[in-house]
């Protein structure tokens, strides 16, 4: 049974509840919640450790029934409203981990004076873009340790960008997980000859605004697919040096002004292939965008990182744009970033 099922199931529970009617109330979140827990009871690995229990129970499957009981409880006491507070709470618990809860494929909008971007139908998704500045020729081989969503552009000047998701109720505590998740990411990239560029959420939104128009791919034709098909976009999500989903695309002619969707990786792989095999299957058609300033501030920036932050940033004078800055670093070509951007590079690389 679909997550959207299960929704509808609980909300008619809920109800039941809420009319009276407990013992049918009672009947269907037993049906909802017994067949995971024996199922999770029933589980075995090929390979037990007899000190072990049997099963692993999911603690939001324990949450969502101590809700459902506090539910119940606030029910027998004739509560007002903890019925009801509770039931949604337990019901939310249950289905957290069904619930659509990413950010890439939906709409996104900008948020200001940010680096973020938020999904318009998920409230608690948000999405941080960076491009890839390499300076390595494998591409590939630095590409593959990452884990978020990667998404590689052929058309026109070729360029790669990385995709940090987080879900969280806050824009500031969004930001934080986004911009540590960067910092990570760039720490393990610069190892391997890449660096990554924090892009303000307008920026960002100006990369996915174009359409884009889905090419079909099945699992056991992917390297095929990637070999051989004349795609301009491919939007891969990583995890583990794992390909879990790959998505391939062609822009169209059609724009989408103030608004835009990361393409997402639509297909799942039930047995994904290693991110490494998937680069390699793309083979000259991973074009390495070349090195510019970009790549030698933000190296410099990597070889100080020992230093204060005040003295590898350093401005080199005033721009046009009141937004914009010109910054160089100790040993760099100077490059324009705006305030965001700067704010960024300075929690990436700080």
């Amino acid at each position: 049974m679909g997550w959207m099922s299960k929704a509808v199931a609980i909300l008619l529970g809920l109800m039941l509840l809420g009319g009276g009617l407990w013992p049918l109330a009672l009947l269907i979140f037993a049906w909802l919640l017994l067949p995971p827990v024996v199922r999770a009871w029933r589980r075995k690995p090929k390979f037990q450790d007899a000190t072990k229990p049997r099963g692993r129970l999911h603690a939001r499957f324990v949450l969502g029934g101590f809700l459902f009981g506090l539910a119940f409880l606030g029910y027998i006491a004739h509560g007002s409203y903890s019925p009801f507070v509770f039931g949604t709470l337990g019901a939310l618990a249950v289905l957290w981990g069904r619930l659509p809860s990413s950010a890439v494929g939906s709409r996104l909008r900008p948020v200001s004076e940010s680096v973020l971007l938020r999904s318009t139908r998920i409230p608690f998704a948000w999405a941080a873009v960076a491009e890839v500045k390499p300076l390595t020729r494998d591409l590939g081989r630095a590409l593959a340790g990452l884990d978020g969503t990667v998404v590689l552009s052929g058309s026109g000047t070729p360029s790669v960008h990385l995709v940090v998701e987080m879900r969280a109720l806050s824009v500031r505590s969004a930001e934080e997980g986004v911009l540590a998740a960067l910092n990570e990411a760039a720490r393990y990239l610069s190892g391997l000859g890449a660096y990554l560029l924090p892009l303000d959420s307008g920026q960002a939104l100006a990369v996915f605004e174009p359409s884009f128009e889905a090419t079909a791919i099945v699992e056991r034709d992917w390297f095929n697919a990637l070999a051989s098909a004349n795609n301009e976009v491919v939007s891969i999500r990583q995890a583990k040096g794992f390909a879990k989903a790959i998505g391939l695309y062609k822009r169209s002619d059609s724009g989408r002004e103030g608004r835009g969707a990361i393409p997402s990786p639509a297909k799942e792989f039930a047995h994904p292939p290693l991110a490494i095999e998937v680069f390699k299957a793309m083979g000259s058609r991973l074009a390495s965008p070349n090195p510019d300033q970009y790549t030698a501030f933000l190296s410099s920036l990597m070889a100080t990182s020992g230093e204060p932050i005040g003295t590898r940033i350093l401005e080199a004078g005033p721009s046009p744009e009141s937004q914009v800055l010109v910054v160089r670093s100790q040993a760099s070509p100077e490059v324009e970033l705006s305030r965001v951007q700067v704010r960024a590079v300075a929690r990436v690389y700080g």
